[in-house]
């Protein structure tokens, strides 16, 4: 078996193998039987777990790039990728090795298909054999949905880390955000610090309630960031996501916190990492932008900091066709110019859809079948001084990137 035979397999897995999952009736005793299988690597590796609704990327990249920069070798688990399967599985900003991952397929693809182990599995466990395999200081592992029944939760880490609570995946962890932030706190373990980003008083009272249950350490973050000023080179909607990764890092003992060396990392952690799509400039003139906030309480903090800029902004815009990302629209600046245009998935929202919330909206938009005709289009309309932001999915974002990569449009 090739990587290319590996990789392709790998991508015809079923992400559920309907076990329940229109329900989010999922089941870990699959995940525990594969790992007890391949020998347990979760149970050999220092792991800092991070869930929450938005920033939980950043968080988990930013809190990498400061321990790198403090000498450590990190494994980091994220998802989903939006170019290459190996941006899931890196250490140090290096991606996983193309020989392990097919030496990892030939290896368990009976055991996969026999016990029906999903994709999101798959690539988790792979990541903990690799983790384990090159010795990494620490694995920081993301969340995937949830927390209480993601298949990251066999994982007994060091540190815990919750970046916040937002109306995102209601089919699967409720309608009401005291439902979802219930379903987050699931990654709450016995005597093991719990860092937690959200301000509301309510859901802080409930993370309090079951950190107090099981005896873990709570420490929040907005109460830090109401006494910092933004001396990071980053998006201001970072702060709380570079504030919970210091204080992650200031939770294990073996860190002598260097300030120069957290700057440092904090500034280039995209770098450090090897982190894309999050805020990610891929052209200065004009600035190209590309971000994957793909939900109301994202975008609403993107939007901010792009009439921060006071330059004229031309988005391309496109998500799923679920009901709650229609609320994005009445959210969207009416000074912006936009270019409505549809992922290359099932789960599209038609253009249509989204031309009657705008037209209601008054919005300037046009709409586009494909993501490749609307940046096009942008690009062949704008001046250099002009803003390009692209967002509403991380597909959208993955196709834009593509053509990016494959260098199809110059000025």
């Amino acid at each position: 078996m090739t990587y290319n035979q590996a990789i392709d397999w790998l991508f015809k897995i079923p992400l559920s193998f309907n076990r329940n999952y229109d329900n989010y009736d999922l089941k870990l005793e699959p995940v525990y039987k594969f790992c007890s299988y391949v020998g347990n690597p979760q149970n050999d590796l220092k792991i800092i777990h991070v869930g929450g609704t938005n920033g939980k990327g950043s968080t988990s990249h930013i809190t990498s790039a400061i321990l790198q920069k403090h000498g450590k070798r990190i494994g980091i688990f994220s998802s989903p990728h939006l170019i290459d399967f190996r941006e899931r599985i890196k250490i140090n900003g290096e991606y996983i090795e193309k020989k392990f991952i097919k030496i990892f397929i030939s290896k368990y693809r009976s055991f996969i298909i026999k016990n029906k182990i999903s994709f999101f599995e798959i690539s988790f466990i792979m990541s903990l054999c690799y983790f384990k395999k090159k010795k990494v200081n620490y694995a920081v592992i993301e969340v995937g949905l949830g927390g209480r029944l993601d298949a990251t939760n066999i994982c007994d880490p060091i540190i815990s880390c919750i970046t916040n609570i937002g109306f995102d995946h209601k089919k699967f962890l409720g309608n009401t955000l005291k439902k979802i932030a219930l379903e987050k706190a699931g990654i709450i373990k016995y005597k093991t610090p719990i860092v937690v980003g959200e301000k509301r008083k309510e859901l802080k009272k409930l993370f309090k309630d079951i950190s107090t249950k099981f005896s873990s350490p709570i420490i929040f973050t907005d109460s830090i960031r109401a006494n910092i000023k933004n001396q990071f080179n980053q998006a201001d909607y970072q702060l709380y996501n570079i504030e919970a990764a210091k204080k992650i890092v200031e939770l294990i003992d073996e860190i002598k916190i260097d300030n120069h060396k957290i700057l440092s990392a904090v500034n280039n952690f995209k770098s450090i990492t090897n982190f894309i799509g999050r805020w990610q400039i891929i052209k200065d003139k004009p600035l190209i932008i590309v971000d994957s906030a793909h939900n109301y309480d994202a975008f609403k903090e993107v939007v901010s900091q792009l009439e921060r800029t006071k330059k004229k902004i031309k988005m391309i815009f496109g998500t799923l066709n679920k009901i709650d990302q229609l609320k994005i629209i009445d959210i969207l600046p009416k000074n912006f110019f936009y270019y409505f245009c549809e992922p290359k998935i099932d789960r599209f929202m038609p253009v249509e859809k989204i031309k009657f919330k705008a037209n209601k909206n008054n919005l300037k938009f046009k709409i586009f079948k494909s993501s490749t005709i609307a940046y096009k289009e942008a690009l062949k309309e704008c001046n250099l001084d002009h803003i390009i932001f692209i967002s509403g999915s991380s597909f959208i974002v993955s196709e834009i990137l593509k053509i990016h990569e494959k260098n199809k449009f110059y000025f």
